[in-house]
């Protein structure tokens, strides 16, 4: 039986992940989250297209707690 749970970082984007890592208020609301609230905001943030949007994206998440 294959396991279908994958590591939440194998599946971050780069670019959500750096994001992510450089905004702490952002980082400690994601911190906080389930891991299903967890893979709705990385399944959202593949729809980011430009680098700018990522960075409002995830500036977002700190209002989500």
């Amino acid at each position: 039986m294959e396991d279908n749970k994958h590591s939440i970082s194998t599946d971050m984007p780069i670019g959500f992940g750096l994001s992510l890592a450089a905004n702490a208020a952002a980082m400690k609301v994601f911190s906080g989250m389930t891991d299903e609230e967890k893979r709705q905001v990385i399944e959202a943030s593949r729809n980011q297209t430009t680098k700018e949007e990522m960075i409002r994206f995830v500036a977002d998440i700190e209002h989500l707690s």
